[in-house]
């Protein structure tokens, strides 16, 4: 598609890029052969799959420092803090055009890759929040791939966020918010407790289906836990 051809960085002019690194045309060709170079060095800039290693430390601080709340609280500040994270990297816009464009064709192995490092990434920063009350992922899925879904929540959060901040804030002061909401509900549903035999099918059936009451009172089907039964307290009346 003509789409996935188009140069991410055609707005990008030799002389403009000189004049704001502070640097002459002419040490501008010693290191880049023509504007072409530098174009491919900086889309694998944006690629790298370590680009957001110092966002991730910073999630797993919060974590450490939100040791001893509730599962709910700890997962609400993560989510608000990945929120703001992205919202604030300088790197996220131009990596995001660049998924447009020559992510879906000459970078599509590497941005791929990146992604699978991000999915894995985050799923060590929640994993560990519900792992040390005793949950588990339903199967089929894995830490992994339930990571994957958040990633996934983050970036459409964050571009509407761009586009409609009032739609999507930034702090869940003084209620939840938005994002820290979606994040606890799909943890909630794809991660159980000990003694919960549900797969994920059985855990969303007995969901959609209306069914209520303990683990395995409905057809055999244990019914999964609503957010506030993360912290092991009772379903809101």
């Amino acid at each position: 598609m003509e789409s996935n051809l188009r140069n991410p960085f055609a707005a990008l002019r030799l002389r403009g890029i000189c004049e704001r690194a502070g640097y002459s045309t002419g040490a501008f060709y010693l290191h880049w052969a023509d504007i072409g170079d530098y174009y491919n060095d900086l889309a694998q800039l944006l690629a790298a799959d370590d680009c957001f290693d110092d966002d991730f430390a910073v999630l797993t601080e919060t974590v450490q420092m939100s040791a001893e709340a509730s599962a709910l609280t700890a997962i609400a500040r993560v989510a608000d803090c990945d929120l703001r994270l992205l919202v604030d990297n300088p790197l996220y816009d131009a990596m995001e055009l660049l998924n447009v464009t020559w992510g879906r064709s000459r970078f599509r192995a590497q941005m791929a890759h990146g992604y699978q490092k991000f999915d894995h990434d985050t799923a060590q920063v929640y994993g560990p929040i519900l792992a040390k009350r005793g949950r588990e992922p339903r199967p089929p899925l894995d830490w992994d791939r339930i990571g994957a879904m958040l990633q996934a929540l983050l970036e459409g959060f964050t571009l509407r966020h761009k586009v409609d901040p009032a739609a999507v804030p930034l702090s869940s002061e003084p209620d939840l918010s938005p994002y820290a909401t979606a994040v606890a509900a799909v943890l909630a549903v794809v991660t159980r407790p000990s003694g919960d035999d549900a797969s994920l099918d059985e855990a969303l059936k007995a969901l959609l289906d209306g069914l209520t009451g303990p683990p395995a009172a409905a057809d055999g089907i244990a019914t999964p836990q609503t957010p506030r039964e993360l912290d092991g307290q009772p379903p809101a009346s």
